[in-house]
């Protein structure tokens, strides 16, 4: 007994087990940019030839053998080991027929394989480490010189064969290949490592005339450098010789994995693994059970083969049932999808290892003998790291499941964003953060892939267990039976967002399980998504907030349902927003092209389309409005700077309600804005000496030097009329009663692509703030002063696109702000803290192709499309809320206006200390913004003092009351050190008073 522990523990520590190997997987290097997956039975016809080489020097350590078939040993080993000789024909065909079935088993018997290996062995003109690129080397081009060689031989050899009714090519050659390393080994660095050589990567490796290569029957090159065997002897400490033995059987399926189209799902920087042993395309995969049988492919790997098709499970939930693949009989679920984002998903499955209950069934050939062993569980000599009681040739597994670590619920996450973009370039699992393909592990430690070193100093690499699957009974420490946003692993996307997915309550193992399947919360919940049939983009999306979606697809205007189903479709309708008013269970949408006024009236049963030409081309709008006598009035603006309003529905002659005379010295020419609170409206022109302008509702005349981008109305605290203009050199202005109140530059921010903003009642405070979305979030008064805890940042520093949107929400007691990044998160965020609303974000998964909209259906909630077309909406608040501004153009009807802010939080003090205060404080730059609030129009002087009580800076301004104001130190000229500024404000009313703050400037 004392011996045979003694002798095992020998051979761990000098051969360590196969998880101790280091591969060193080179897999499909240049993956063809077009898929060519097999999808019917016996559809895939393989030619493999025999390759030698010419004599290797006996003694050289850098390669296995002398270069001929059968050279590998140093003593006879018979027929008791895997893989045993003689590696001829007959040997390859046992191999194939294993190809055969393992490929008819796993695709149900949608996918088969026939071969032919040529009679002939061909002989190479170099030796094996001729053609062997070096170490790390991505260069191929030594073993693309041996496919150019072998082939032209093997073709004049074998004339009666047509090479062209072949889909995939083999090259088996002696010796072993360079893709399993024992630690501490210093050989084999020349011998041929195993790749799939791609039709791209021939030619791009090649070049110039590949007519010596063989052609498939679809016009391609291929060819797959298999060697004879990765069996090898290796010596334990004593120095004596010990067979590793490792079968070619998952090297050959993953080699037709790869032709067939299917990405290496290790990574392909390191070699280490990825998804472990709970799918093909992983090196530990491929080596599991000492190389004999590998696991299925994953359900994502079966998927695009085209031999699996998940059930969707739809938002409402609810308990499901999944059952074992092995199990199943007809009307089951074995696999689900259930949907996070446009490009995000997670596939649950119920793996077992023995669905079939009678064990391991492993067919194998030893001599002329087929024989069959059965295994009622793993012992020694067979399990996932040692498979050395089995010899011969194995052919066949009942279920090839065995080799998965475990049993149970398995749930991968997808990333069809990250596979697209990554996959041309096989390295989809390369971020063990962001992977394409991953496992969710449900010990909530992701070590599949990690190194460990074991207490013998074999360094181990992860591959999954048993406690990686979902079930109930899982004694993993951070196991709760329950996969969500705040578990661990966390449900969340590979941007971080939550995923609004919630699974639960897992049952025992068994082949049949069930769970409980929620999506979102009391808060946000995703409430609909739809990929829009449609080859364009959308550019626009406006909604009437009664169970109806406008989009724009070019000029093409799409009426959706709240499920995002095209329920009808007006061409050439609009080349701007379209603007919607709900009356009278009546939507009307208004549009224009050209010269043309167009409104679309949609009652739900009834639909209708009216036009009206008018004598300019339209430049500007529509904007519908009510005015003060109650009409419903759409208006646009006009190349010659006419500003015209029609009776919505009717499009009847112009209204006169509206039209004024508010020419400014230089002649008009185009409308470029129009915005309107239904008694009046600001218009922003081109003007004929190429500048701008603007006028107001009192017809005050402002001259810009750039176009505007977004022009849109509200009133201040006083109720005159605001205007703030966003114009194309990245500037915001306000406007009022004849003068500027503020200019303010976003570029000095970071914020060198805004082209659009927000207004919203973001504090009660009685003033509206003009939210703006670009590298960071920016909430700014009407003086331009930023708001108490914004801006707010992106934790990822993408920043912001689009318009955010703004509503009141009634439960919390605070405004919240909706904007989306440039990677399609979602953020809210609180108006009041200036941080993100608990549970968000979450993420469309890609780049919103408009702004969202909010509306409000028994709750907040918001809709929006992506740039891929996936439409979607979400409750984002438990109850309604008061929405300030709904989307890009403000409310739906496109007015960009809001009105006079609340006073709910009212300052009564003239100047309170507390909102006396610099930002940024430590000042690192060359800038702070001295900040105070007055209660009343306001005179104000600054005066900053060093610590000696030296007059160092003396500042004036004008202060807006009732409002935050903002007076910049510019402390280039400044010191390091700390300084005190003494802020005094005299009121219009005579009234005075002062604060005093510290500044501290680090330079």
């Amino acid at each position: 007994m004392h011996k045979k522990i003694f002798l095992f523990l020998l051979s761990f520590l000098c051969l360590g087990s196969i998880t101790a190997q280091t591969f060193n997987l080179k897999g499909n290097m240049s993956p063809d940019p077009v898929f060519r997956g097999k999808k019917s039975p016996d559809s895939l016809k393989i030619l493999a030839v025999l390759v030698e080489f010419q004599d290797e020097k006996p003694e050289d350590p850098a390669t296995v053998g002398n270069g001929k078939f059968g050279s590998l040993y140093s003593k006879e080993y018979g027929n008791t080991i895997l893989d045993p000789l003689p590696h001829n024909v007959s040997y390859f065909s046992l191999h194939m027929k294993f190809l055969q079935n393992y490929f008819r088993s796993v695709s149900d018997g949608k996918f088969g394989i026939s071969y032919t290996i040529l009679p002939n062995t061909i002989t190479a003109s170099k030796r094996m480490r001729d053609y062997s690129p070096a170490v790390n080397s991505t260069d191929m081009t030594s073993l693309a010189s041996l496919a150019k060689e072998v082939w032209p031989l093997a073709k004049s050899q074998n004339p009666g064969v047509d090479f062209s009714q072949y889909d995939a090519f083999i090259i088996f050659h002696a010796g072993v290949g360079r893709d399993v390393t024992m630690p501490g080994s210093l050989g084999n660095e020349r011998d041929l490592p195993s790749v799939y050589l791609s039709d791209n990567m021939l030619r791009n490796t090649i070049g110039g005339d590949l007519s010596a290569l063989p052609l498939n029957r679809e016009g391609k090159y291929n060819t797959m450098i298999i060697p004879e065997t990765e069996n090898r002897e290796v010596e334990d400490i004593t120095g004596a010789k010990q067979l590793l033995q490792i079968s070619i059987n998952g090297l050959i399926v993953s080699s037709i994995g790869s032709h067939l189209g299917l990405p290496d799902l290790f990574d392909t920087n390191t070699g280490l693994s990825a998804i472990g042993r709970f799918g093909l395309m992983d090196g530990q995969a491929i080596f599991t059970y000492s190389g004999l049988f590998p696991p299925e492919p994953s359900p994502w790997e079966k998927m695009r083969l085209g031999w699996a098709a998940p059930v969707e499970a739809n938002l409402n939930g609810g308990t499901l049932s999944l059952t074992a693949l092995r199990a199943a009989v007809s009307g089951d679920t074995t696999l689900l999808k259930v949907p996070i984002n446009s490009t995000e998903y997670y596939l649950v499955e119920n793996r077992s290892r023995d669905a079939r209950k009678n064990g391991a069934v492993v067919t194998y050939v030893v001599g002329q003998d087929t024989l069959t062993k059965v295994f009622d569980k793993d012992t020694t000599g067979f399990s996932y790291d040692n498979a050395d009681s089995i010899k011969g040739v194995v052919i066949n597994v009942d279920e090839y499941d065995w080799a998965v670590p475990g049993n149970g619920i398995v749930i991968w996450h997808i990333d069809e964003k990250i596979i697209n973009e990554k996959i041309v370039s096989n390295t989809i699992n390369t971020d063990k953060f962001h992977r394409g393909v991953d496992v969710e592990e449900a010990d909530g430690i992701q070590d599949i892939g990690e190194k460990f070193t074991t207490v013998f100093g074999d360094q181990v690499v992860g591959e999954g267990t048993e406690f990686d699957f979902w079930y109930k009974s899982n004694s993993a420490p951070l196991y709760k039976n329950r996969f969500s946003f705040d578990s661990q692993p966390p449900a969340r996307t590979n941007t971080g967002a939550n995923s609004l997915v919630t699974m639960a309550d897992f049952s025992n193992i068994s082949n049949k399980m069930t769970f409980n399947l929620s999506y979102g919360d009391t808060v946000i919940k995703p409430l609909a998504y739809s990929k829009l049939p449609i080859g364009g983009k959308v550019s626009t999306l406006n909604t009437s907030g009664t169970g109806f979606f406008y989009a724009l697809e070019g000029a093409t205007l799409l009426q959706m349902g709240t499920s995002g189903v095209i329920t009808d479709s007006v061409p050439s309708f609009s080349t701007f927003k379209p603007a919607v008013l709900n009356v009278k269970s009546m939507d009307y949408v208004a549009g224009a092209v050209g010269n043309v006024l167009k409104v679309y009236m949609n009652s739900g049963t009834s639909k209708a389309t009216s036009e009206q030409a008018l004598t300019e081309n339209i430049t500007a709008g529509p904007v519908i409005v009510t005015s003060a006598a109650g009409q419903n009035l759409v208006a646009v603006g006009t190349e010659k700077g006419s500003v015209v309003f029609y009776a919505l529905g009717t499009l009847a002659s112009p209204a006169l309600s509206l039209v004024r005379d508010d020419t400014p010295a230089l002649t008009r020419l185009a409308v470029l804005s129009l915005v309107s609170d239904g008694t009046n409206y600001s218009a922003f022109y081109k003007m004929s000496d190429a500048s701008y302008g603007l006028t107001d509702p009192g017809l005050n005349i402002y001259s810009f030097t750039a176009p505007a981008l977004k022009t849109a109305l509200t009133r201040d605290k006083n109720g005159n009329y605001v205007t703030v203009v966003l114009t194309a050199d990245n500037e915001i202005s306000v406007v009022s009663k004849g003068e500027f109140l503020k200019r303010v530059n976003l570029t000095k921010a970071g914020d060198s692509a805004v082209t659009s903003f927000a207004l919203g009642d973001l504090k009660q405070n009685g003033e509206n703030y003009i939210i703006v979305s670009g590298k960071r979030l920016e909430a700014l008064s009407l003086t331009g002063a930023e708001a108490d805890n914004f801006p707010f940042e992106d934790p990822q520093g993408l920043g912001f696109s689009g318009c955010p949107v703004v509503f009141y929400n009634n439960e919390i007691g605070a405004t919240e702000v909706v904007a989306v990044t440039r990677d399609g998160r979602i953020f809210a965020v609180n108006g009041t803290t200036g941080k993100a609303v608990k549970g968000f974000p979450v993420s469309s998964g890609e780049t919103v192709a408009a702004s969202p909209v909010l509306f409000n259906a028994g709750r907040a909630s918001l809709a929006l499309v992506t740039a891929g077309n996936t439409f979607f909406t979400y409750y984002i608040a438990s109850q309604e809320g008061d929405i300030y501004w709904a989307s890009e153009n403000g409310s739906p009807a496109g007015a960009s206006f809001i009105p006079q802010a609340k006073y709910t939080n009212v300052q009564t003090a003239f100047m309170p200390k507390e909102r006396a205060y610099n930002w940024p404080n430590p000042v690192y730059g060359t800038e702070t913004n001295i900040r105070y609030f007055v209660s009343e129009d306001s005179k104000v002087d600054i005066r900053i003092f060093d610590l000696a009580g030296d007059l160092v800076a003396h500042l004036t301004d004008n202060a807006r009351g009732g409002l935050d104001n903002e007076t910049v130190w510019n402390v280039s000229d400044v010191q390091s050190g700390v300084y005190f500024a003494r802020i005094e404000a005299t009121g219009n009313s005579g009234k005075t008073e002062n604060n005093t703050i510290k500044i501290a400037v680090i330079k």
